[in-house]
């Protein structure tokens, strides 16, 4: 019996090529936006830390400059923190492209593997006939040896 083959492997292979790279593109994209929510999270914890100490330094008594710095520092933090949502914003959008990318190459992939299976079903089922066919074949000739021997 003659082994499947499928003349489109290379191309398949080739698909599934282009799916690990759409990943990869994919779970950098993740990390980023990880990466952003993780730095967003750390400006305002330096925010609030900032509040707390602004509060002490009032509390205790500051010239107006010292007060300024804090106060600066304070609104740098706040700045930070509303580049870093936008910034978020713009890695979201690029994570949801490479979301959908990956899914169009999973799907040409996927159609391809199933175009193999079907190429495969057919081919075991053109086996499968044509060795029934020789099998009938040879019960056929012993029948016929066999009543061919009778009658002799």
């Amino acid at each position: 019996m003659k082994k499947f083959e499928f003349k489109l492997e290379p191309l398949l292979n080739y698909r599934k090529y282009l799916e690990r790279i759409e990943q990869q593109k994919t779970a950098k994209a993740h990390m980023d936006v990880k990466n952003c929510e993780r730095q967003i999270s750390d400006l305002n914890r330096t925010k609030d830390k900032n509040a707390q100490n602004i509060e002490q330094v009032v509390n205790q008594g500051v010239s107006a400059a010292v007060f300024r710095q804090y106060y600066q520092y304070h609104e740098s933090v706040e700045s930070s923190i509303k580049e870093e949502k936008m910034r978020k914003v713009r890695l979201d959008s690029i994570l949801k492209e490479k979301l959908l990318a990956l899914k169009k190459k999973s799907i040409d992939k996927k159609a391809m593997e199933l175009y193999r299976e079907k190429l495969k079903d057919i081919y075991t089922q053109e086996i499968i006939k044509n060795e029934q066919k020789e099998m009938d074949e040879m019960s056929s000739l012993k029948t016929a040896r066999a009543i061919s021997n009778e009658t002799i």
